[in-house]
């Protein structure tokens, strides 16, 4: 279909949101300034970075946003960062089987295995089936297995579809992301809990008060985080409309011998992962874009590698039902006549 193709998984392709693409425009535009430069401009630059840094601050009370150039750099700041401001206890970390991918690969390069456990990590809503931490009991447990280590929550996808202030009482840090909800590549940010010690990653000339080194390209900020106030801002409508969506979806799925996977768990709305009888994902998922759709497999990076997704492999699902499982995330205005077709597509 090439050209014509439509994704049907926001999480991993999505249009960008018009105001990401107007702010984006206009930042090229004119001279382009740096902030925390010694003009006039630079200056206006700066205060830009600053508001906009109140902005996404006031989303999530209680900490300081640090702005980042993805998510996975979010991820190993984290851990990096506290590893080394807590390493006199030990270096030893306790991450869910089911995180992000970067959480655990952070964790088994920089963590060892000396003194106590100061570092726990987990994702608040595993991208592949939707399903939703219980934040609150995920801390009970660390405290009555490990005492107080330092906390960090992976919250990619999440803008839009949770409340992510109600998640900053449990961490002590937050990775957030920029392409999940439509926003641009390139940008994401580190919500650090005020009176966390974090050393940076990154050493350069002061950018970031010093937290991170490199110029913070002031366009992807804006862009970013006007989407993510405009998502929270639309969140409860979406949600329904992702709801009835995704209901017809699954009901769909599961009349044609499909298995919804984390179906009874309590999940974000607006995430489906299934797998079908038959072939592999990708060999469905090339048939689907036969037909004019562009889904994803469950796995992500490791489904390219022919490997089955880890977080289905922690939920006890064996590998080939693994292997087979697909996601789709849909944009909330998906019109009834698209859902249709993708429904036909789908058998």
């Amino acid at each position: 279909m090439g050209g014509d193709s439509r994704s049907v998984d926001i999480l991993s392709a999505s249009p960008l949101h018009p105001l990401a693409i107007e702010e984006i425009i206009s930042s090229t535009k004119g001279t382009q300034y740096r902030v925390n430069g010694f003009s006039e401009a630079a200056h206006l630059a700066t205060e830009k970075l600053e508001k906009r840094r109140r902005q996404l601050e006031d989303l999530l009370p209680g900490g300081s946003i640090w702005f980042t150039s993805s998510a996975d750099e979010s991820a190993t700041w984290a851990i990096r960062g506290l590893l080394s401001t807590n390493s006199r206890i030990g270096n030893r970390i306790d991450v869910k089987d089911d995180s992000h991918i970067s959480l655990l690969n952070a964790a088994k390069r920089f963590g060892g295995n000396e003194g106590e456990v100061t570092i726990a990590a987990a994702s608040a809503m595993d991208i592949e089936t939707g399903r939703i931490l219980n934040a609150k009991k995920w801390n009970e447990d660390l405290n009555e297995r490990l005492g107080s280590p330092k906390r960090i929550l992976d919250a990619r996808g999440i803008i839009g579809r949770l409340p992510i202030d109600t998640i900053c009482e449990f961490a002590d840090a937050i990775i957030l992301d920029s392409e999940s909800c439509s926003g641009p590549s390139g940008i994401a940010a580190l919500w650090v809990r005020r009176g966390i010690r974090i050393a940076p990653i990154i050493e350069g000339s002061g950018q970031e008060l010093g937290r991170r080194g490199g110029n913070i390209p002031l366009g992807l900020v804006n862009a970013f985080v006007k989407v993510a106030i405009q998502l929270d801002k639309e969140r409860e409508q979406n949600c329904l409309k992702w709801s009835n969506l995704h209901n017809l979806l699954e009901n769909e799925i599961i009349d044609k011998g499909g298995k919804i996977h984390g179906k009874n768990e309590d999940r974000a709305p607006g995430i489906t992962c299934f797998s079908m009888p038959g072939p592999p994902a990708e060999i469905y998922l090339q048939n689907l874009e036969e037909r004019g759709f562009i889904a994803a497999p469950s796995g992500g990076c490791s489904a390219t590698a022919g490997k089955p997704s880890h977080v289905l492999i922690s939920m006890g699902i064996d590998s080939e039902e693994a292997l087979r499982a697909i996601r789709i995330s849909l944009e909330p205005n998906t019109n009834m006549k698209m859902l249709n077709e993708l429904i036909d597509a789908l058998n």
